[in-house]
Formats: C-alpha cells, sequence, structure tokens
C-alpha cells in the first residue's frame, strides 16, 4: 500500500468534526514545504526511534490554573 492510499484511509477513518482541522493542516505543508537536508532527516529519524512520553493533559491545565 502506497503512503498515499494510507494518508487517505487515515483522513476515512477521521470524525467529520475533525476534517476542517485536518484540512487546513495539509494546506500548511503544502504551502509551506521547505526542502530537507540529509542532517534534519537524521535528526527526525532519530526523535520516531525514541518518542517522548508528552506532557499529561493534567499537567497541562495545571500550568493554566485550570
Amino acid at each position: 500500500m502506497s503512503d498515499k492510499q494510507q494518508l487517505h484511509q487515515l483522513i476515512d477513518k477521521l470524525p467529520e468534526t475533525e476534517l476542517l482541522a485536518a484540512e487546513r493542516y495539509l494546506q500548511f505543508l503544502i504551502a509551506h514545504e521547505a526542502p530537507l537536508d540529509s542532517e534534519m532527516l537524521a535528526r527526525i529519524d532519530a526523535a520516531r526511534e525514541k518518542p517522548s512520553s508528552g506532557t499529561p493533559h493534567e499537567d497541562v491545565l495545571r500550568e493554566f490554573g485550570l
């Protein structure tokens, strides 16, 4: 399966409420596409191999006093 086919399948699974956000993001990517050099691609691959655990939602809310 091609990358585009996989993207189409993901879009098909999105709830209607998220379609506008997905469309805007894809438009942003197209409009702001910058060429990536080999060093940047290597850094991206390294980051994908060691994903961050992220920040828990509760911590973000607490930080903003919510």
